[in-house]
């Protein structure tokens, strides 16, 4: 298979992963997707990354144009919107623009939407104050090529803000290698680039088979190397990453001293 076949393999995989499992979906507390439902999304959003708006300043864009590409249900954006900022957002998926729609409409607030590939953005040079993806660019193969896209619509001194999956996270090494990967043999069954699918919910490595790539702190400084003022930090950590290890070895001590090398997320606030 080509790159471009591969490429293309990636974004149908993405595309039905993200039909049948929307990004950030929990059980409805009552309707499903009512403003209820997107509300419960959101808390157990932040209850579970906390850390999020100390990294990303949701409230900082207040009047400045924010595009988010691969938004999801729209939740982030909602952070945005909330602070003020003019929210613009793309996607390949028809259910996530579907329900990004619905969570704007049901809170009363404005976000323009469109079916769009972060490879060729369908913005005039110079269009956005900031630029955000979070768990996204990960999942696109030309990634150099969005990046270069993101360059090209971000304003001069724009901000450039991303959150990939990190290479030496506690998940990765115990969880996904160890206990997946070779406790329960899928390593040996569905190979690496299948076990890596499976960190998606309802991804089995087979079948539905999201296309994963996993950085360091080090190639994703190379990745944004035509940016600036790169501020990289690794976060979240949870005791639950270090499995097949006991929980009761794992002190809640540790966990917090360890968050900054090996949680699950790298990060990365950079200019343009």
């Amino acid at each position: 298979m080509n790159s471009k076949d591969s490429t293309r393999k990636a974004r149908l995989n993405a595309q039905r992963q993200w039909s049948e499992n929307p990004c950030g979906d929990v059980p409805p507390p009552s309707e499903q997707y009512s403003r209820q439902h997107f509300e419960e999304i959101e808390s157990q959003r932040y209850q579970f990354q906390p850390w999020m708006n100390d990294i990303f300043h949701f409230d900082a864009f207040a009047g400045k144009r924010v595009l988010e590409i691969g938004q999801g249900i729209g939740t982030d954006s909602i952070q945005f919107a909330k602070g003020g900022a003019e929210c613009h957002a793309v996607d390949i998926t028809d259910k996530h623009i579907e329900l990004a729609r619905e969570n704007f409409r049901s809170r009363g607030l404005s976000l323009t939407i469109s079916k769009q590939d972060g490879v060729q953005l369908n913005y005039p040079d110079d269009s956005f104050d900031a630029v955000y993806s979070f768990g996204v660019l990960h999942h696109i193969p030309d990634v150099d090529d969005v990046v270069k896209e993101i360059h090209r619509v971000l304003k001069k001194d724009g901000t450039l803000m991303l959150g990939l999956y990190y290479k030496w996270s506690a998940y990765h090494l115990f969880q996904l290698l160890i206990f997946r990967g070779l406790l329960k043999r899928k390593l040996f069954s569905i190979g690496y680039d299948g076990l890596l699918a499976t960190i998606e919910t309802g991804a089995d490595g087979k079948k539905i088979k999201p296309y994963v790539k996993l950085y360091s702190e080090s190639s994703l400084r190379t990745l944004l190397g035509r940016f600036r003022d790169h501020d990289v930090a690794v976060r979240h950590l949870d005791v639950s990453h270090f499995l097949p290890v006991p929980p009761f070895l794992i002190s809640a001590g540790m966990v917090e001293r360890l968050a900054d090398r090996m949680g699950w997320y790298v990060t990365c606030v950079a200019r343009k």
